[in-house]
């Protein structure tokens, strides 16, 4: 089971309007995820309603796509958790973000 995984510790948020495949940014929302260089480790992509691309590990990180509805809840887990990765199975190109060990009854 080849797992690629990239920790990142920034991110940026972008919420688009007016865009669409034909101009290249068919994504609603985007979260670009950058390590502690500020180099880029990936990127959530996030789209309404159509067929979601293949996740996958490209040139600058890796990139995961996810429905809309799910836009809240990573940038939740963004503003609670270190440390974070993502992560691709390299074969299947099942992606998921991950958090590191966290301890039995932790509140942050």
């Amino acid at each position: 089971m080849p797992i690629v995984t990239r920790e990142f510790t920034q991110y940026l948020v972008y919420c688009l309007s007016g865009g669409s495949a034909s101009v290249g940014m068919p994504q609603d929302a985007q979260i670009d995820c950058l390590d502690a260089a500020g180099r880029r480790a990936g990127a959530l992509y996030f789209h309404a309603g159509e067929r979601l691309p293949q996740n996958d590990d490209g040139v600058n990180g890796i990139y995961l796509y996810l429905r809309m509805a799910r836009f809240a809840d990573m940038l939740t887990l963004l503003q609670t958790e270190k440390p974070l990765y993502l992560n691709l199975h390299s074969d299947t190109k099942v992606g998921y973000l991950s958090t590191g060990n966290e301890p039995i009854g932790e509140r942050e």
